[in-house]
């Protein structure tokens, strides 16, 4: 019977931390060594967190997060070669563990999510070929580009969108991957992958902040009539709003990938609820309304407590003096843990790429922070199923333990075990909150059509009132004939002074008079 009845005290779980999903308690976060990764990729210094990432003995990090954490380090760091040798090692890695994920299954269900083989989401998945293709085009090594085009469309044609609608990362890759396809002259599988960004960016739909990078129709419709494809470029054409796209013979494409801070990262969520011994003895009765009575005092204590973290951040029962007190008097402190999504980065609110007298906006192109909430939220059901079904067999080796030593030791040792088991089994109970979490939060497109010859190319950032927040220098650029030319960069939320020193004697062209180029 009390198996039954936790398993229904749970349902009140379920439902109120679906509903209260906000809530969280980050005390723990600032023991996180992504922290202090994260806060070296902004001061500029990637040794450091080349040292914080490097291998240890008796290191019980997980291997694979390593390797992805690395390549982003090493990418920052323009040590390309580097960064595409650490992806990969990590896909060998998750090929290797797609083969055996179920094998350690039965572990999560005694201990927590984390003794599961890591796997990268669908999103952070999309972003190891978008990362080995701008490696490969820095490195000028169009083979390899090409060769990860080629990956990422294999990758994307396996993958079905998730039952959640939205972006994440198909349309983005699939765009970059025309663009590497288009430069090595491969045509065919160009307006493939430009199709594929079509439909990936049809789906976002509804995606607050998310378009279609500049010129996807304009490429669509040009490859679609190159190829003698009347109905696809006439549909783009129609969709795009092109009235006619003819290939430039003066000018070549300069494309501006900007990447913003980081993506929201995963952080530890639990909730208590003590079950209180007179709970317990009615819940172990054969009697239906006691059962019920019993139940419904669970959960009415349970939904007071998320309601009371939903607003001030905090419950009564969450206290440990009052959860040592309720055990006192024979109560059960039952625990859920689940992962919660938080955003540290503070975006700003407009990017633009400025080119001699040309200044072009970058709009947001993905945004991998919603993927990875909605990736989170195509596998809620089962980490908190998981969770509950946890919270079950704990409880019952906790009982289980409590009567043994009952019988061989009498009520006292009996309480004493049973109390023990309780706090060993919750000091077990941790989300998951593993992650890819150097990715940036959202990714910006910018186009400019050039002359051909050498450009000088800088970036500025904006405010909420169009105010300019931040400004970097991205150097000189070479603008090929038809040719297309591939830039990417990373502004961070408060940017450092010392990654703004290039760019600091440069004139802002908008700023009002004190703000600072630099933030």
């Amino acid at each position: 019977m009390i198996p039954r009845a936790l398993g229904l005290l749970a349902v009140a779980a379920l439902t109120g931390c679906a509903h209260l999903g906000a809530v969280h308690r980050d005390w723990r976060a600032g023991l996180d060594g992504d922290i202090r990764l994260r806060q070296y990729l902004v001061a500029g210094q990637p040794d450091s967190a080349l040292r914080l990432l490097a291998p240890r003995k008796r290191d019980t990090r997980d291997g694979l997060l390593l390797e992805l954490q690395r390549a982003v380090v090493l990418h920052e760091a323009r040590q390309y070669a580097a960064s595409n040798q650490a992806l990969e090692r990590a896909e060998a890695e998750i090929d290797r563990r797609f083969t055996r994920s179920v094998g350690r299954a039965a572990g999560s269900m005694i201990v927590n999510d984390g003794v599961l083989a890591y796997l990268p989401s669908a999103p952070e998945r999309a972003m190891i070929p978008y990362y080995r293709m701008l490696n490969y085009w820095a490195l000028g090594l169009n083979e390899g580009a090409l060769v990860e085009a080629r990956k990422a469309g294999t990758l994307l044609a396996r993958r079905e969108p998730p039952k959640t609608g939205g972006c994440w990362g198909a349309g983005l890759l699939s765009y970059v991957s025309g663009q590497v396809f288009a430069a090595g002259g491969e045509r065919n599988h160009a307006l493939v992958s430009l199709r594929q960004a079509d439909r990936a960016y049809d789906d976002c739909t509804g995606s607050a902040g998310v378009s279609p990078p500049p010129q996807l129709g304009r490429d669509l419709f040009r490859a679609a009539r190159a190829l003698g494809l009347r109905d696809v470029a006439e549909a783009a054409a129609r969709r795009y709003g092109v009235a006619d796209a003819p290939d430039s013979a003066k000018t070549g494409d300069l494309i501006v990938l900007v990447e913003h801070g980081f993506v929201a990262h995963r952080t530890h969520q639990d909730i208590h609820v003590p079950i209180l011994g007179d709970e317990l003895k009615a819940m172990e009765s054969e009697e239906g309304d006691s059962v019920a009575a019993a139940i419904g005092r669970a959960s009415a204590r349970l939904l007071r407590n998320l309601v009371q973290q939903a607003e001030w951040g905090y419950a009564y029962d969450e206290a440990p003096g009052v959860q040592w007190a309720d055990a006192m008097e024979g109560a059960y402190i039952f625990k859920l843990a689940w992962p919660a999504y938080r955003l540290d980065a503070h975006r700003a609110a407009a990017a633009r790429v400025i080119v001699n007298d040309q200044v072009v906006a970058a709009p947001a192109a993905e945004d991998l922070s919603a993927g990875a909430v909605r990736a989170w939220e195509s596998q809620r059901a089962a980490v908190l199923g998981r969770a509950v079904a946890r919270g079950l067999v704990k409880f019952q080796l906790a009982r289980k333990a409590e009567r043994k030593a009952e019988k061989q030791g009498g009520e006292t040792a009996g309480w004493i075990v049973g109390r023990l088991a309780n706090v060993a089994g919750n000091l077990s109970e941790r989300a998951d909150t593993r992650g890819w979490t150097l990715l940036p939060d959202q990714i910006s497109v910018a186009r400019l059509a050039l002359a051909p010859g050498s450009h000088r190319v800088r970036l500025e950032t904006l405010g909420a009132t169009g105010e300019v927040i931040g400004e970097m220098d991205l150097g000189m650029v070479n603008v090929r004939r038809g040719g297309r030319t591939l830039l990417s960069r990373r502004v961070w939320p408060r940017v450092a002074t010392s990654r703004c020193a290039a760019s600091a004697a440069l004139p802002s062209r908008s700023a009002p008079e004190g703000s600072s180029k630099c933030q």
